[in-house]
């Protein structure tokens, strides 16, 4: 798997990309399974990884990495002001 190559970092920057051309090709405006979605549509390695379950060594409850990096995509273009979106709040928008 292409993801599994990468990583931490690596993997939350191959995200941003896409979220962005979604964001501007929706016009600006989605909501978070809207953008998690047409990323998967865009990218066939994107849509392996959100698949893609783990089981914690610790407790053995299976997770999705991607749910973390998409968030963390999410986070640090917020924090550089390309998008902003409310916490608890599924709407995302393109600030520019």
């Amino acid at each position: 798997m292409y993801f599994d190559t990468l990583d931490s970092e690596q993997q939350i920057s191959f995200l941003i990309k896409p979220i962005l051309k979604v964001l501007q090709e929706a016009g600006g405006q989605l909501d978070r399974a809207e953008i998690r979605e047409r990323i998967c549509d865009v990218d066939e390695r994107i849509a392996e990884f959100e698949q893609k379950l783990y089981t914690s060594k610790k407790t053995e409850n299976q997770y999705k990495k991607f749910d973390f990096k998409f968030n963390f995509a999410i986070k640090e273009l917020d924090y550089v002001k390309l998008l902003s979106y409310e916490r608890y709040n599924p709407q995302i928008t393109l600030t520019q």
